[in-house]
């Protein structure tokens, strides 16, 4: 194991395979959205998304953060992390829009998940001295956290999602706490922004994918071709303002504990999953022109906005990033009325 140079390390094939199975996790999350209920999508779904989606970013957040703190790719860590992959794939088989009705089984995924983390800390204590003060902060207030959540088990709902994420609330807050003791050993300035740009673009190629697919189950009407172009543009928009900004203004640069990249990606992620589902609907005119709006209105202000809290308003306005941010604006808006022309 490997810690405190910040040498140029790149991500690995493994965690690259990692990634893959989360994406299907943020998929299963988003089709959520794709559920109407009497032509609307209800404000409850949107709350059931972004409660899937903490988990899942977390679960994803809490193995990424430690691989580019400590360089492990010893036999033993890679089959921690498998194992991870492994309930990463029960986790996003349990993701319904009925969260209840497999409750146990997103649960018992999650905190396995946790667990496996846990001893990955554990293991880093006996290789790298330095690391102690890191691992038992970083592993207390996670066990503590997994077992307010695990809790859960003893209540029904609504109290259940009350300590469910009562408990993940803890080990969110837990780096933020440790932030001193965090600095000791500093996240590498490449690997770290890279394991995030890749789980972003693969999260874009899963957009494109979410067009092709759209489109080979409609009949298709004058403006379908229109709305999917449209689509891909606006993807294509938001990929070119996020990548151009993050090789600007993070790749390579001093993050520190990299927090806010971290914490920032959350509203990235459920930001570009929410586009996603409104360019679906743009191409199938399913959705009404209102609850279409306020479903663009959200993945615009979800993305933008945390780019903006990771870099500050000259992420959207400044040299070149204006040209990407006038298309994604101006497609979003023909993203509306395609949707609406297609009823």
């Amino acid at each position: 194991m490997n810690a405190g140079l910040d040498t140029i390390k790149r991500a690995n094939w493994l965690e690259l395979f990692f990634d893959l199975v989360f994406v299907f996790a943020i998929a299963k999350a988003t089709h959520v959205l794709a559920h109407l209920h009497d032509g609307h999508v209800s404000l409850a779904q949107y709350g059931i998304f972004i409660l899937i989606m903490i988990p899942v970013w977390w679960a994803w957040t809490g193995h990424t953060m430690f691989a580019t703190r400590f360089d492990t790719e010893d036999t033993a860590q890679r089959l921690l992390t498998l194992a991870q992959m492994l309930a990463a794939v029960f986790l996003a088989a349990f993701i319904s829009p009925d969260f209840d009705a497999n409750y146990h089984g997103f649960l018992f995924s999650y905190v396995v998940i946790r667990v496996l983390l846990i001893l990955m800390y554990v293991r880093a204590t006996r290789f790298i001295p330095e690391a102690v003060p890191i691992c038992k902060q970083l592993g207390t207030g996670f066990s503590f956290g997994l077992l307010v959540s695990l809790g859960s088990l003893l209540v029904e709902p609504p109290w259940r999602y009350v300590l469910l994420y009562a408990g993940i609330a803890i080990e969110i807050i837990t780096p933020i706490l440790s932030r001193s003791t965090l600095r000791l050993i500093p996240v590498k300035s490449h690997h770290m922004p890279e394991r995030f740009g890749l789980l972003t673009i693969i999260l874009f190629g899963e957009s494109v994918v979410a067009i092709a697919v759209k489109l080979g189950d409609l009949d298709w009407n004058v403006l379908t071709p229109f709305a999917a172009i449209n689509g891909f543009i606006a993807m294509c928009a938001a990929w070119w303002l996020y990548f151009d900004t993050h090789d600007e203004l993070v790749v390579g640069q001093n993050v520190g504990t990299g927090q806010r990249i971290v914490y920032w990606h959350l509203g990235v992620y459920c930001g570009l999953s929410i586009i996603s589902a409104a360019i679906g609907f743009s191409i199938s005119g399913e959705l009404g022109i209102t609850d279409h709006l306020l479903m663009i209105a959200t993945g615009l202000a979800l993305f933008l906005g945390s780019m903006v809290f990771m870099h500050g308003i000259n992420a959207l306005v400044t040299g070149f990033q204006r040209i990407p941010f006038t298309i994604l604006v101006a497609a979003s808006g023909l993203m509306l009325a395609s949707g609406y022309f297609s009823e």
